[in-house]
């Protein structure tokens, strides 16, 4: 059994336990890009309890290709969601409504009257030409009138689930990266590679106040890594039920058949939800925000909650990313796997992306393309290596002026994270890119 809080300063009175069913507010008008990431709220008292974050009731724009159900009946502003006890090893049951087409009265009449002579004089001429027509029987030609419709029952197709809301990816990012007292925590499995492995508190002698007090030093010196996984407590976001831990052994599920997070849905047209150019790390990663939802607001880097959250809904441990958009080559040279036995998360797929592009080019590869394409590498090239451009990058020792051509350069100026799709041949998934 997982250790909960002890009653001590940490302990919460019996009356100030918030009730897991009680309802939330809306928040009509905050903006789309803060349903899913953004401000994350921090425990700066754990005395008290828990309280989620208000759930906003205006939906988000549908991706291209939903994988889940669309209710066409539902009224402007309404959104519907899974209940979040759900597993991602269920499917709910989206049955699709039957249609049945009936002919007017009218159009079987006229169908069923005989057709007028028309034409006179082109019938006369081909008669005289030799030109013979044969006619059905009238009685042939005739259309019978339509009996009884039956209403049949709907077929049973491919049952689509509800989409995940937003505001459920980001319970994810307030679970997996709580902030206490201002000091960010890793409370999930795969904590960042300079991190030591994090012990499950079950496996010490201390208890969740203990664990609390130990955050910091008396001078104040921060310790996130002296966190411990398992704690359960009133004041800590609860973890997410919807994303079921990954099995493996069960099959994973197909590209069509899972949910993208927001920030890696691909989008048509406009600003990306991700603004991030693939030349730079993780870092780099900010909000594309939409110039009509907030146009005063500046761009921020996505932060740890965001990185942290699902990749997919639900769960998967592998990504083949075999497809390039718009690229005129017969196959994608460069496909790779990201890969987390743990689930894939925002981070995972931006570091497989970059470390995949940073990577040399070889000889052959070069020689192989055109023409065209070696000019433009080779602008590209230049450019990320001119110490004038990027005098910051230079000085900083962060730029190598004598770097040799890498992936990176054949994109030419499209290295604008755009977002990923299913391909449509089933194998894998697509990554878009666009230019700045």
């Amino acid at each position: 059994m997982q250790p909960i809080a002890s009653s001590s300063k940490h302990q919460l009175p019996a009356h100030q336990l918030p009730h897991p069913g009680s309802p939330q507010r809306g928040t009509p008008h905050k903006p789309r890009w803060m349903q899913y990431g953004g401000y994350y709220r921090q425990i700066e008292d754990t005395t008290r309890p828990w309280v989620p974050s208000p759930r906003v009731s205006s939906p988000m724009p549908a991706p291209n290709m939903p994988v889940f159900d669309i209710n066409l009946n539902s009224k402007a502003g309404e959104v519907s969601s899974l209940n979040s006890r759900s597993s991602s090893s269920t499917w709910s049951t989206a049955h699709r409504p039957s249609i049945h087409a009936q002919l007017r009265a009218a159009a079987v009449q006229e169908a069923s009257l005989p057709k007028k002579k028309r034409f006179a004089s082109l019938r006369r001429i081909a008669r005289k030409l030799g030109v013979r027509r044969t006619r059905p029987h009238r009685d042939a030609a005739k259309v019978p009138l339509p009996t009884a419709i039956v209403e049949k029952p709907p077929i049973e197709e491919y049952s689509l689930s509800a989409r995940v809301q937003p505001h459920e990816w980001k319970d994810w990012g307030y679970y997996a990266r709580p902030m206490i007292n201002y000091l960010t925590v890793h409370n999930s499995s795969s904590p960042p590679q300079h991190y030591a492995p994090l012990r499950h508190i079950e496996e010490t002698d201390l208890t969740p106040e203990d664990v609390f007090d130990s955050l910091r030093d008396p001078d104040g010196t921060p310790h996130p890594e002296r966190w411990k996984l398992g704690i359960r407590h009133p004041s800590l976001p609860r973890r997410p039920t919807r994303w079921a831990p990954p099995n493996p052994h069960q099959p994973l599920p197909f590209p069509w058949e899972v949910q993208v997070n927001p920030f890696l849905e691909h989008k048509l047209f406009g600003c990306p939800r991700m603004y991030w150019d693939i030349k730079e790390d993780i870092t780099a990663a900010m909000y594309g925000l939409e110039i009509d939802e907030d146009p005063d607001m500046l761009a921020r880097p996505l932060n740890p909650a965001d990185l942290a959250q699902p990749a997919t809904w639900p769960f998967v441990t592998h990504m083949y990313v075999n497809a390039l958009s718009d690229d005129i080559s017969p196959k994608f040279a460069w496909p790779f796997m990201v890969i987390n036995p743990d689930g894939i998360k925002i981070r995972d797929i931006i570091n497989f992306l970059h470390a995949n592009f940073m990577e040399y080019v070889r000889a052959s590869e070069y020689y192989s393309w055109t023409v065209s394409r070696r000019k433009e590498a080779a602008r590209a090239h230049k450019w990320r290596c001119d110490p004038h451009e990027h005098l910051w990058k230079f000085q900083s020792g962060d730029m190598d002026p004598n770097d040799n051509m890498r992936r990176v350069d054949y994109l030419g100026e499209k290295t604008l994270f755009r977002g990923l799709s299913p391909n449509p041949d089933g194998t894998g998934w697509v990554l878009y890119l666009g230019q700045d």
